[in-house]
Parts: C-alpha cells; sequence; structure tokens
C-alpha cells in the first residue's frame, strides 16, 4: 500500500514530463531532413523554346520523361549517349543559370526532403580566367534523386533562395 500511494505520487509529477518528452521526440522525426543521393546525367542541352526565368537561376522538377524530353535534349557534339533517366523509380531535376560567355563552375552541394519540401542547393563558382569564349553557353545541371512525393521545391544558390515552385508549377516543368 506504501509503495502504490508512492508511485502514484511519482507517476503524476513525472507524467507532464514524460508527455513533452514524447510529443517534443515525434516533432523531431517530423521536422527531420531526409538526406537524397544524386546522380548527375550528363550529354544534354536546354531547348531553345524551354521557359526560362531571366537574369537568373531556373529549376526544373521532372516527374515523367515526356516533359523532361520538351525541356532538354540530347547534346549533339558530343560522342558519347547521354544517360536516360528511368522515371518508374527516379525523378530528374534540372538548374538552368543565365547565358554567359564565361561558364560558371556549378556543383550539387545537398539534396534533401523536409516537410514535402524538396530543397537543392547547389554552388557555383565564377569562372576566374580572363579568357571568354566566342559563343554564349546556357550553363545547365541535370541529375536524377530517388522518387519523391514533394509538394514544393526550392533553390538555393551559393546559401541564397533563388526560386521556390509549387508542384502544379513542377509537374509542367
Amino acid at each position: 500500500m506504501f509503495f502504490s500511494s508512492i508511485y502514484q505520487r511519482v507517476s503524476r509529477l513525472y507524467r507532464p514530463a514524460c508527455l513533452l518528452f514524447l510529443f517534443s521526440s515525434i516533432s523531431l522525426l517530423a521536422l527531420a531532413q531526409t538526406n537524397l543521393s544524386f546522380h548527375l546525367l550528363s550529354g544534354y542541352l536546354l531547348s531553345p523554346d524551354a521557359k526560362i526565368n531571366k537574369g537568373k537561376a531556373t529549376l526544373f522538377v521532372f516527374q515523367e520523361a515526356d516533359t523532361f524530353a520538351d525541356t532538354f535534349k540530347p547534346a549533339t557534339t558530343t560522342s558519347k549517349r547521354p544517360e536516360l533517366p528511368n522515371f518508374k523509380r527516379d525523378m530528374v531535376i534540372g538548374i538552368v543559370t543565365p547565358a554567359t560567355s564565361k561558364p560558371p563552375r556549378l556543383s550539387v552541394s545537398r539534396v534533401f526532403v523536409q516537410d514535402s519540401t524538396l530543397t537543392v542547393r547547389y554552388i557555383r563558382l565564377a569562372d576566374t580566367t580572363k579568357q571568354t569564349q566566342t559563343s554564349v553557353v546556357q550553363p545547365t545541371l541535370v541529375f536524377s534523386i530517388p522518387k519523391q512525393s514533394v509538394l514544393r521545391a526550392r533553390l538555393i544558390e551559393n546559401g541564397k533562395l533563388i526560386q521556390t515552385i509549387k508542384q502544379t508549377e513542377s509537374a509542367t516543368n
């Protein structure tokens, strides 16, 4: 009897703390970021009739092969055939930066999903050489990630948010 009354008092005191710990643990799990692996796809050029943002980078999210084929075409200047993405298990992300005669180096630093928002972080390093190319180039990054259920997608260049698109926009891109 004595031990049961002590147990009831202690459990009554610690019950709110246990509940608070439980709910905070669940909320941390819900807010957790899921890092995604990615595979760079080479040998693609931007289609001349693709819709892009003037003066800043543009993000494309493709879940179907035909919308991807409308925006990116295989490059004919290389002897190597481009890799075809598997849209049954993957989705394709495309990043297009403004046209330039001094193309920058682009690299993906991190891709993750958090709260149904796909975030693509990439690094753009300016070309510091004095030489310029005779033609203007449209720098692109094309890569595949495992298929995800996303409502929004964000593009972050060198730590700065460049673009956010919603699912309805990304379905057309």
